[in-house]
């Protein structure tokens, strides 16, 4: 029998300020009795991680409750039981700088029944708050079509008299790298790694050698529907250990279990997430199955935003015709009112520098192209950004007086996406204004 402990505020407070972390394990950390971790980014998967981070300032928080039927250690030459466990996640993910982000998880046990015939049971002696999770991650290289990061994390342990990671133990850290890549609708990633423990003295009176090192991997598809404003989701993920073990237990140290689920995106902030799990094989912690559900809200950035300015876009210089110099930039940043082709006040600066900079530099025509994401409808999404790349357009020619007959708008609504439709910041890329300036040749 193991008990729950929950340490001194005053822990919660330091510990995730002494090591590095973000979303980012491969899944069976914890507890050694919850394989089920939901990303504290929410970003692509639901416990894989893609290589994306949080954009600098945007904060994800992320609730996730699951229940699970026969995931308790069954122990040899004693009775069998059946088992079910409720558990759920709160989850903090924040985007620190450019390509880092980290985040904190919060799991714990809310119900929990077992029915035996008498006999030893593993189960926890008390619900509660099982430990803490903190994590990094930094993305070395990558675009909006995929890329390569490594990811950190430490899991603290708040459970007394836990026998898998034995008496006096310290925390257990992860080591990861994550690889992703974009296939039109489909994304799929790969997590892979090293746990490394620094394991207690096994706890006299229970048959249990507590764990030491393990590889951890898993891997991920998804694939968007965007009419549906919906991702189908597959995920497998488990650990083996590094070095050869005594298993005294029927649910080995070995692990491995499937997901498969679905993310729906109600708004442009709020996420919900429905799916099922099992094992593969017979581990700790793997359940006979498993149903979840969750949601992530994100928001930002609350801090790191840059002003929008009228740059050119990297590698965009391109020659289109022999008599002409074509420049492309976008404006992610022209507030409209919700819903609207109304500009709102807030966008006169920004037409003011982008009609100094059309002055400055002149033009033999200009392209406005409006662009929307995927949330609402096909038709409804192509009006709105039709209505407005033509506010922009009738405010050059009414407020700065710029030739009519030289501008052309028009809406592509969500078909030309440069970012995934699937999350909060993929979206708000594709909210752009694209503008096509074409220059009389010298």
């Amino acid at each position: 029998m193991f008990t729950l402990k929950i340490q001194r505020l005053k822990s919660l407070l330091v510990v995730p300020f002494l090591v590095l972390s973000n979303g980012a394990f491969g899944n069976v950390v914890g507890t050694d009795a919850q394989n089920f971790n939901p990303t504290t980014s929410g970003l692509d998967f639901v416990t894989v991680h893609s290589s994306e981070t949080l954009f600098p300032g945007v904060v994800n928080f992320g609730i996730y409750l699951n229940e699970a039927w026969n995931q308790l250690p069954r122990f040899r030459g004693q009775p069998d039981y059946t088992d079910h466990l409720l558990g759920m996640d709160l989850n903090l993910g924040v985007g620190l700088a450019e390509r880092w982000d980290a985040g904190v998880s919060l799991p714990s046990v809310l119900d929990q029944s077992v029915s035996s015939q008498g006999g030893f049971a593993g189960r926890y002696g008390d619900n509660g708050l099982t430990e803490i999770r903190v994590n990094t991650k930094y993305r070395l290289s990558g675009d909006n079509d995929g890329g390569f990061a490594l990811i950190a994390s430490a899991n603290f342990n708040l459970i007394r008299n836990n026998p898998y990671v034995g008496d006096g133990a310290g925390p257990t850290f992860n080591l990861e790298a994550a690889i992703d890549r974009t296939f039109g609708k489909v994304a799929a990633g790969i997590n892979a790694g090293y746990r490394f423990r620094k394991s207690g003295t096994q706890i006299a009176g229970l048959p249990i050698q507590p764990f030491k090192n393990q590889w951890i991997a898993s891997a991920a598809a998804n694939y968007l529907i965007d009419g549906w404003d919906t991702k189908i989701i597959g995920e497998i993920f488990g650990s083996i250990p590094s070095s050869s073990t005594n298993d005294n237990i029927d649910r080995q140290s070995s692990s491995l279990e499937a997901l498969l689920g679905v993310k729906y995106d109600f708004t442009t902030n709020l996420a919900g997430h429905f799916g099922v799990g099992r094992e593969i094989i017979t581990g700790l912690a793997s359940p006979d199955f498993r149903v979840y559900t969750g949601l992530n809200y994100q928001f930002g950035p609350i801090f790191g935003e840059k002003a929008e300015t009228i740059e050119p876009l990297a590698g965009e210089m391109s020659i289109r015709d022999p008599k002409a110099a074509v420049e492309k930039f976008t404006l992610r940043k022209i507030p409209f009112a919700f819903n609207s082709s109304e500009l709102s006040p807030e966008a006169r600066p920004i037409l003011d520098e982008l009609a100094a900079y059309l002055k400055k530099h002149g033009f033999a025509t200009l392209t406005i192209e409006g662009h929307t994401d995927s949330i609402g409808s096909d038709a409804y999404n192509e009006k709105l950004s039709n209505a407005r790349a033509n506010a922009i357009r009738a405010d050059l020619i009414k407020t700065y007086e710029f030739d009519g007959s030289k501008i052309v708008s028009i809406g592509y609504g969500e078909s030309r996406p440069i970012a995934d439709n699937g999350n909060y910041q993929g979206r708000e890329q594709n909210r752009r204004v694209e503008f096509k300036i074409t220059r009389a040749k010298k």
